[in-house]
This record gives structure tokens, sequence and C-alpha cells, in this order.
């Protein structure tokens, strides 16, 4: 985790602010590569699955970038942007409430972008990233501390957690593809 700085915008408010800035596991060759090394150093047995992890991650991403190129896909989301205008009329004119809108969006959404029920996983989704920011946590304070045991401990958590999200995005994927 490194400390950033950056122009807060808070309505002409622009001061300088430093945030931690979170660098997780999205793909990078350098990521990809301490890892492996750190395997190869600590847990030589799970090398094989972490290469393995790193391929499907980016075969699934290069599938969710094939996705965005799709003219079904594109035309969706054309389709979203002209209901977002004509919605925002409405709301203008006083036709219908913002509430009303974003629940309009939602339905949409729900019916023509293949994610139904986002909003009913959210207390899961929140249980699963807290416990994935326990386990980077963790795994940071091991790479600090630089104490071999503990790296060992973490590294199957990071290797399962990374199993998981490529799990979550296959399943994200195949949504989407529907």
């Amino acid at each position: 985790m490194t400390t950033a700085s950056r122009t807060a915008h808070s309505h002409g408010d622009h001061e300088r602010v430093d945030i931690k800035v979170r660098h997780g596991m999205h793909g990078s060759v350098h990521q990809k590569m301490y890892m492996l090394l750190l395997a190869e150093k600590y847990t030589p047995d799970s090398v094989a699955e972490w290469q393995a992890v790193f391929k499907e991650r980016e075969r699934l991403m290069n599938e969710f970038a094939a996705l965005g190129e799709d003219p079904k896909w594109k035309a969706k989301r054309e389709e979203r942007r002209q209901l977002v205008s004509k919605l925002n009329e409405q709301v203008k004119k006083g036709e219908i409430t913002s509430e009303q809108m974003e629940q309009q969006l939602k339905d949409w959404r729900e019916k023509n972008m293949g994610m139904p029920g986002m909003k009913e996983d959210r207390e899961a989704r929140k249980a699963r990233m807290e416990k994935m920011k326990t386990t980077h946590e963790a795994f940071e304070a091991a790479i600090e501390s630089g104490d071999a045991a503990k790296i060992k401990q973490v590294l199957p958590q990071m290797l399962e957690q990374m199993k998981a999200k490529n799990t979550a995005m296959a399943e994200r994927l195949e949504q989407k593809k529907k």
C-alpha cells in the first residue's frame, strides 16, 4: 500500500489530500511476477497453481474486453444512454421524481444487462470484501516483517482469494453473455 497525493475536488475546494492506495491483484505484470517469486521462495508446491490462476485471470479479462466490443452490448449501452437522457428530461419537467428515475434504471439494468439481484447480494459482498481486506492486511504485514512463517501461512489464502475472484468473474461473464 502506498500513499498518493491528489487534488480534492469538492465543489470549489481544491486542497491536497493524502490517500492510501491499495494495489490489488489486478493483473499487472509486476504483481504477477512478484506473487510468483514469493510462491517460488515460500510455497514452491503452489507455483503451478499460481500460474494457472493468473492465466485464467488473463483469459477472463480478455473475454470481458471482447464482450465490450460486441455489437449487441454496444446497442444496449446506447439504449441505456437514450433512456437516461429521456428520464432526465422527465425529471426536469417534473413528470417523474429522481427516485422513480433510479427505479426505472434499476429495472432496465436487471432486465437488459443480465445482472439481476445485485443489491440483494450487498451483505454477502460486504463480508467477502472485509475478508479480502483482512487477508491483504495480513499479507502486507507478513511481507513487511519478512517473517517466512507468516508469509508461508498467508500465501495460500491469497491464492484462494484469486481463485474465488476468477470464479466470480467467470460467473459475471456468463451472465453478461446471456
